[in-house]
């Protein structure tokens, strides 16, 4: 079992899940040191090409697929997730088996193609625009619903860029411009261009209180083998940014839709879909479907659903039934910036007694933490350290940031 993105989280809870299991895992990583590579799970490490020099690394991976040098590829982040849709054929038939078609990680993968997709699906979206030039967006920016997002169009090509918002239409002439290219990112560029230029998307009012998530996995033949919800309460930076805080959510319109929405789109593999729900009409609104693993992957093993494990069975050719619903409530913490979240908090905070309840209610719910693993030592460390690398980058998103914004 090869895993790539080996510093991130979602790589260190397949190398954990499939070495519990007895799998072999191989981790790869152009850098010398990430995380994954010190899990007491991994079997073996090997240096590869950087993954974001799409031609080279291209390359690299259909050769060593075609050797047998690799069998199986942990799906762990979009950047993987494309490769392998373009790999698809040269990956054994049952691993075929595990991942959504090229067409289907496409839609998944670009904005513009998921609302297209959303909409086949009669599922709601929230407004967006995806303009074909610099000179249409600014022409029409006029007439936008603001606030707005403008953020990419994907994450393949572009890297890790979240996107700002604008307020008004001299907010977005001044914001609007080509995303940066990462190094290496050209060839993806040349085939699907449009990605140089953000979308514009609708800020759903009140959005930062009303957004949930929805994931699984679905068998071969569409069939759902697990599925659960769950609400985040906080992300870093506070305004655009990644989880940091998400609980159990038992909701079975957001459990039925996102299972639909997942399936109609995707049709197999691992999953998971973003909603935001719009307090104006009561809807939930499609926002992003991941056909891969995703950073909050441990809260779903935590509660029962060891995703990276049914997904290698799946793979692998193993008959797997369907798991029942997780009935027990589960709180998940990216725990770095969640307690500094939580000391700017109760720096700034105008009532600091209501945070400190808060806080010592979710961290005696016994969270789960989206890498640091006491079973693990070596690999947590190691984790903690990328972390602690920029502590800036930590510590600045939060004293920006309106107090009652703060999780």
């Amino acid at each position: 079992m090869a895993v790539f993105d080996a510093e991130s989280p979602p790589a260190l809870a397949f190398t954990r899940s499939l070495g519990r299991a007895g799998v072999p895992v191989i981790v790869y990583s152009d850098e010398p040191c990430p995380p994954a590579r010190f899990s007491r799970y991994a079997t073996e490490f090997r240096r590869c090409p950087p993954r974001y020099d799409a031609a080279t690394f291209l390359s690299w991976l259909e050769e060593e697929l075609r050797c047998g040098r690799i069998g199986l590829v942990a799906p762990t982040s979009d950047t993987i997730a494309f490769y392998l849709a373009e790999l698809l054929d040269r990956l054994p038939e049952t691993a075929r088996r595990a991942l959504p078609a090229k067409d289907a990680a496409l839609d998944a993968l670009f904005k513009d193609r998921f609302d297209a997709a959303c909409a086949r699906a009669s599922a709601k979206t929230p407004w967006a625009f995806y303009p074909s030039s610099i000179e249409e967006a600014l022409d029409q920016a006029a007439s936008f619903p603001y606030p707005v997002i403008l953020k990419p169009k994907s994450h393949v090509g572009i890297g890790f860029h979240r996107g700002t918002i604008a307020h008004n239409a001299d907010e977005l002439r001044r914001e609007f411009a080509p995303l940066e290219i990462p190094p290496g990112a050209q060839s993806i560029i040349d085939r699907y261009p449009s990605l140089r230029l953000p979308m514009i998307q609708e800020l759903v009012p009140g959005a930062l209180g009303n957004l949930f998530s929805v994931s699984g996995l679905l068998g071969p033949d569409g069939e759902l083998i697990a599925c659960a919800a769950s609400q985040k309460r906080g992300q870093w930076p506070p305004a655009l940014g990644i989880g940091i805080q998400f609980e159990s959510c038992f909701d079975p319109r957001v459990i039925n839709l996102g299972a639909r929405i997942a399936r109609e789109i995707l049709g197999r593999g691992l999953f998971e879909l973003e909603l935001v729900r719009d307090p104006r009409s009561d809807d939930f609104l499609a926002i992003d479907l991941n056909p891969r693993a995703y950073g909050q992957i441990s809260l779903d093993i935590a509660r029962g659903n060891d995703l990276p494990r049914l997904w290698y069975r799946v793979a692998s050719g193993d008959a797997v039934e369907a798991l029942p619903s997780p009935s027990e409530p589960v709180v998940w913490l990216h725990g770095i910036p969640y307690g500094v979240a939580q000391l700017v908090g109760f720096a700034r905070a105008p009532d600091r007694s209501e945070r400190a309840r808060r806080i010592a209610q979710t961290l005696g719910r016994n969270p789960v933490d989206i890498a640091v693993e006491p079973s693990d030592p070596l690999s947590s460390l190691a984790f903690i350290a990328t972390m602690l690398r920029h502590p800036g980058g930590l510590i600045r998103p939060f004293f920006n940031a309106p107090p009652t914004t703060i999780p």
